[in-house]
């Protein structure tokens, strides 16, 4: 009888784990309460729920006889795998306990400060008139002020001065579902991420790229991969993931950092357990010679490791570009040059020709993903994105 995995969440990021649950041969069931998403359309049924209440996808799993859960593109759907996976005894996720540490923020950074990992200094609240009085007498500014369980840039804001710091804080509470909240101080440098697969709690492949916030300070908006230098770094950075991966006992599966780096000095303030957004983890399965989302479909679903088989690498220089507007309107076209036509070889258009843009902050009309035969050339070429795309308005 064909297993079932049920894959929380159907947006376009988890269209690449679907088809590759098909070709390992499972029936694969989506859940999510936004029953239009396209992802939803490449499995073999839906089943509208909320995949962050872990009761409810708890309950899906029971009523259907669901072999596993995969985890999607959020935060969230990390934390109810691990739940779901605890409660039914299966044991291919992290603890409950520690899927909840490495996911919100204020944990994550007390225990890697702990451990005396490099991060940036940060303070947690839970009281609004705590964290202003904070504010207001202790801080050295800039301060970053993030809400403690939120993705994608929401809940974040920078603050040079008082004032600014209590309009951060009343947002990140107002975003924050636990009504935690993060005070960080402010550190320059490159963003990158550093991403590894971990089998038996140890680094069996790893990639890494450079981020750029353009229209969102937030929110990254385009990658490159690989990441400037990072052979000057990744020897520390697959010394701590190995570190914490023992001390937590994790998982096989992926575990990622967001960090910034001023040449080999790095400071990490954010991790992932999690598929990433805008389909990365398929530009990393071309960028490198390890088949990510099979590997982690094995993981979560206690698979058969010889399953996984190394290949060549495809496009040694690629990224992702989200291409975005800077306010808000109905969408009337947009274009591409062609010097930055010829590299993009995947399009996901997010925005028809007449839907309204609400939040440009956030709102992406498409995602592009594309290669580069040198590396100078693609960093070079992706700064020019932004004003060369020609996005219309009215």
């Amino acid at each position: 009888m064909m297993k079932k995995v049920l894959v929380l969440n159907g947006s376009f990021c988890e269209i690449p784990v679907i088809e590759e649950c098909h070709r390992l041969g499972y029936y694969v069931i989506t859940t999510g309460n936004m029953p239009q998403l396209v992802g939803h359309s490449y499995s073999d049924e839906y089943i509208k729920a909320d995949y962050s209440d872990c009761e409810a996808i708890l309950q899906i799993v029971k009523e259907n006889h669901i072999d596993a859960v995969l985890s999607c593109a959020n935060d969230f759907g990390s934390i109810t795998a691990a739940y779901v996976d605890e409660k039914m005894g299966w044991g291919n996720h992290d603890t409950y306990a520690h899927s909840l540490l490495l996911h919100h923020k204020d944990q994550f950074k007390e225990y890697i400060q702990k451990k005396g990992y490099p991060t940036p200094i940060s303070v947690a609240f839970t009281d609004i008139d705590k964290a202003i009085l904070y504010a207001r007498n202790v801080v050295k500014y800039p301060i970053i002020v993030k809400a403690n369980d939120m993705t994608g840039g929401k809940g974040i804001l920078k603050a040079e001065n008082t004032d600014e710091a209590v309009l951060a804080l009343e947002n990140a509470f107002k975003r924050s579902r636990s009504k935690h909240i993060l005070i960080e101080y402010f550190i320059t440098g490159d963003q990158q991420t550093f991403v590894t697969f971990l089998h038996n709690q140890k680094v069996v492949s790893y990639d890494s790229c450079d981020s750029y916030s353009i229209v969102n300070p937030y929110l990254i908006q385009a990658e490159t991969l690989p990441a400037k230098d990072i052979d000057q770094v990744k020897d520390k950075l697959i010394a701590i993931i190995e570190d914490m991966a023992a001390d937590l006992h994790l998982a096989d599966g992926i575990l990622a950092f967001q960090y910034m780096r001023n040449g080999t000095d790095v400071y990490i303030f954010e991790m992932m357990r999690r598929p990433f957004g805008n389909q990365f983890l398929q530009l990393v399965e071309w960028n490198t010679d390890f088949p990510w989302h099979r590997a982690q479909i094995v993981a979560e679903t206690g698979g058969d490791w010889s399953l996984i088989q190394r290949k060549p690498v495809d496009k040694p220089f690629c990224g992702h570009y989200g291409v975005m507007t800077n306010c808000n309107g109905v969408l009337k076209n947009w274009s591409i040059p062609k010097e930055i036509e010829q590299h993009v070889f995947n399009q996901f258009v997010m925005k028809e020709v007449g839907d309204t843009i609400e939040d440009h902050l956030n709102e992406r009309v498409a995602f592009l993903h594309f290669q580069y035969d040198n590396y100078e050339d693609m960093v070079e070429s992706v700064k020019t994105y932004y004003n060369n795309i020609k996005v219309a308005l009215k």
